[in-house]
This record gives C-alpha cells, sequence and structure tokens, in this order.
C-alpha cells in the first residue's frame, strides 16, 4: 500500500500501485497546465468566468500531446 500526502498528513492509498504508476506516467507539471490555462483564456478574449474549464481543457490538451509523442 502506498501512502499519499493529504493536507498535513499522509493517508493510505485506496487505488493498486499499478494504477498509481500509469497515473504517474501521464502525470502533467502544473506549471505546463497553467501555462495553457492562461493561452485559452487570451484565445477567448481574457473573458473570466472559465477558469475551470480551461484547466480541464489544458489538461486534456497536454495528455493528447503526450499521448501523440508516445505513440511516435
Amino acid at each position: 500500500m502506498i501512502a499519499t500526502k493529504s493536507s498535513s498528513r499522509l493517508v493510505p492509498s485506496a487505488q493498486p500501485e499499478s494504477s498509481i504508476k500509469d497515473k504517474a506516467s501521464i502525470a502533467l507539471a502544473d506549471s505546463a497546465v497553467q501555462t495553457r490555462a492562461y493561452e485559452l483564456y487570451e484565445l477567448r478574449g481574457r473573458v473570466h468566468g472559465y477558469a475551470e474549464q480551461d484547466w480541464y481543457q489544458a489538461e486534456t490538451d497536454l495528455r493528447a500531446r503526450q499521448q501523440t509523442k508516445r505513440e511516435v
């Protein structure tokens, strides 16, 4: 069992170790997601109110790029 950090304490992970390793292999750096989300914000004309949508779209875009790189 792997412990994960939650707030200021460690809690056991409910996921199997293999699942965690798979997710770690496609983990994204917050800074990359933040940069892409800001790009989306600017492309929309800096309209406020879509931060969460931009963040999820940025994650999706970056994961798709990672997947494409792996397949090549």
